[in-house]
């Protein structure tokens, strides 16, 4: 395996995606690689319905809870942290900045649902092990 430089890890602000970026920090700390935290913005479904200031300001503080969080706990461990946002579908949101950002991998905290449930339903962590090109762990 090449040496890990670059680590993508999507938070949501979410136990599960704290759990992916505590996995993350030691692979880090490990390979002195640098951790971009990216999160993603749901944007509404129907083509042309804009957004309003007060859907930017909820989704700005959103973000913030996301980021803030896993920022400290990076920088606690004496890890390189940055961050990015994008908005849309979450799972094409994270394939399209993993390859724009050349990055060597990919940790994502699974919701753990299992069965038939995310037969149905599917779950980002899916998608993104199906859609990758690089390399995945994703972290229950």
């Amino acid at each position: 395996m090449t040496k890990l430089k670059k680590i993508l890890v999507p938070l949501d602000g979410s136990a599960n995606s704290i759990r992916g970026l505590d996995q993350a920090v030691e692979i880090a700390k490990g390979s002195n690689a640098i951790i971009t935290g990216l999160y993603v913005f749901h944007l509404p479904l129907a083509a042309g319905i804009k957004l309003t200031k007060k859907m930017d300001d909820d989704a700005e503080k959103k973000a913030v809870k996301a980021i803030g969080p896993a920022l400290n706990r990076a920088e606690k461990a004496g890890v390189t942290f940055k961050y990015e946002t994008g908005g849309g579908h979450t799972g094409s949101e994270i394939i399209k900045h993993a390859n724009k950002g050349k990055f060597d991998m990919i940790v994502i905290g699974a919701r753990g649902q299992g069965g038939v449930k995310e037969a149905f339903l599917g779950s980002t962590s899916n998608y993104v092990m199906h859609k990758s090109k690089i390399p995945i762990l994703i972290v229950k």
